[in-house]
């Protein structure tokens, strides 16, 4: 709490079947003082991750390929169809003309996944947008 407003922390799910990746997300997220959740890309961790409202549900396929993570966003949906998700994808894929996602995040860097989670969560996160460096 501070001067007595109370300081909300948003809750993000990162989801990923790469363990590592999962650390990595989950460690780059918490500096930035979001509250995070993982689970292994397997519909049953899916299920159980996603039991509860959160506020943003960030589907990482740059391992997996879009495909597979438009099938994940799909499972989110079928089970929290209002729920905010962010789908990270390598750049090379282009921007797909359909998808379940309401953002399609080009992974080019960590600051640029960090700089659009920020905007989908409204600006929650503890990210300098005017810091130098590509975005």
């Amino acid at each position: 709490m501070v001067l007595g407003i109370s300081v909300y922390q948003p809750l993000v799910i990162v989801i990923n079947d790469d363990q590592s990746l999962l650390e990595s997300r989950r460690m780059l997220l918490e500096s930035c003082g979001a509250k995070v959740s993982t689970a292994c890309g397997e519909i049953m961790a899916i299920h159980e991750a996603i039991l509860h409202p959160v506020d943003l549900v960030l589907i990482d396929a740059t391992n997996v390929g879009w495909e597979h993570g438009e099938k994940i966003c799909g499972i989110v949906r079928g089970i929290r169809p209002d729920q905010l998700i962010g789908l990270l994808v390598q750049a090379e894929c282009g921007v797909p003309a359909n998808t379940s996602a309401d953002r399609v995040i080009h992974r080019t860097g960590p600051r640029r996944m960090l700089v659009e989670a920020n905007e989908m969560l409204k600006g929650r996160l503890n990210v300098d947008l005017w810091q130098n460096g590509n975005t």
